[in-house]
Parts: structure tokens; sequence; C-alpha cells
């Protein structure tokens, strides 16, 4: 719970992340139409799915590493791991070694993966499972295989939003109004700039991620005089 003093602050902050992230868009935007000018200055036929979904495959290293970042240490990340460590203690670590075997497994095959996808013109995963083994079966297998994890991904993301915000500005646990707004506004950014608006707000994100993260230790020692001094059976009811 945030301190009412403290709430002035948040007020000011949050609509200037918004705006922050709307600039986002914005450019995002003006990115796919200029790639579509591109385009067709060079006669080269609109693929509106490769330059919306895919960001016209032009994303520099920043972009790139900011998406994955935000995408891998996400809303569950920042609360639910952190809860789940406070009731479950020790076996919290077992997400050290999750995240390890996910990293050894993108960096093993992402960089082949998007070559065999620009050769072959593969739109996601899906296609080049279909172009490999040339089984429609298995094409829909895996689009099944996609889905009901990213069905569970987005709850726990639309869960850590709703418990999160509620909690800082003392609303209703049970009030999906502000969960319900700003997921609308993250479709209507999504709308306007696609995949790009997605790589930069997540490469923001991802900056404040790793900031907060910086700063956490240091907020600590100063208001509770270290991780020592936390007191597990205090710290949850100060």
């Amino acid at each position: 719970m945030v301190d009412s003093s403290d709430l002035i602050g948040l007020y000011i902050a949050i609509p200037l992340y918004f705006l922050l992230l709307l600039g986002a868009a914005v450019w995002g935007m003006l990115r796919i139409r200029r790639q579509k000018a591109e385009m067709a200055e060079q006669g080269i036929k609109e693929d509106t799915l490769t330059v919306h979904y895919l960001g016209g495959r032009s994303f520099n290293g920043f972009l790139t590493a900011g998406t994955m970042f935000a995408s891998f240490f996400s809303g569950y990340t920042v609360v639910g791991v952190p809860n789940e460590a406070f009731r479950t203690g020790w076996l919290s670590l077992r997400w050290l070694t999750t995240a390890a075997f996910v990293g050894v497994g993108y960096f093993g095959t992402g960089a082949r993966l998007r070559k065999a996808s620009l050769v072959r013109n593969h739109q996601s995963p899906t296609d080049f499972i279909t172009d490999r083994f040339r089984s429609q079966i298995l094409r829909y297998t895996a689009v099944t295989l996609q889905i009901f994890p990213s069905i569970i991904y987005l709850t726990a993301q639309c869960t850590a939003i709703r418990t999160t915000f509620n909690s800082i500005f003392r609303l209703d646990p049970d009030n999906y109004g502000p969960v319900i707004g700003i997921c609308i506004i993250i479709l209507l950014f999504e709308y306007m700039g696609g995949l790009s608006c997605v790589a930069l707000t997540d490469s923001i994100q991802g900056f404040i991620m790793v900031l907060s993260f910086l700063i956490i230790p240091i907020v600590i020692k100063k208001n509770f005089g270290g991780w020592y001094d936390l007191d597990w059976q205090g710290y949850p009811r100060q």
C-alpha cells in the first residue's frame, strides 16, 4: 500500500508514463507508413502482415533486446514471483534455472530461425514447422500448443496489473475497471503502431525495470536498514 503522501507523485508520473507510451505508438505508426512508402517506391508488393506484426523485420539490437527483456521479465516476474517467494520460500528459486534454460534455447536457435524466416518468408514459428514437415495436422497442433500458454500468460499479466494498480491507488481489489481500461489502451497502441510500437514500449519498460531493480536495494537500505534488518513477520504489515 502506497502512503497517501506519495500518491500525488503517482498521479503525475503515471499520466506522463502513458503519454510516453503514446509517443511510442505514434512513432510506430509513422514507421509503418514510412516502410510502406519505401516498399511502394521499390515496387515491392505491400505485405501488411510483415510490416504491422513483424515490424518489417528491421529492428536494431536495442529494440530487439528491449522487447525480449520486457517480455521475459514481465508482470509475473515483478509481482507473482516475489509473492511466491514470500509464500513458498526457497522453492521459488526454480525460476532461476527455468530462465537459464529458456535463454539457452533462444540463443541456440534464434539466429538460425531468423535466417530461415528471411530465406523462406516465414511469418511465425508455425510457418517454420509447416514448411519443414509439410503437415497441416502438425501445424494446427503447434498453433493450439501456442494459444493455451499465451492465454495463461495473458491472464497472469492482467491479474498483475489489477492487483498492483488497485493496491497502489487503494481501490477495491475486485474492481476490474482499471485493468479493462489499461488493456483497451494497450490494444489501441498496438493498433496504431503494430510490433514497432510494442518493441519500443517494451524497451522503455525494460529500462524502467532495470532501473527499479538497481534502486530497490538502496530503498531497502535507507528505509529498513538493509537486508538483514528486514523482519519477515513485521515488514508486510508496515
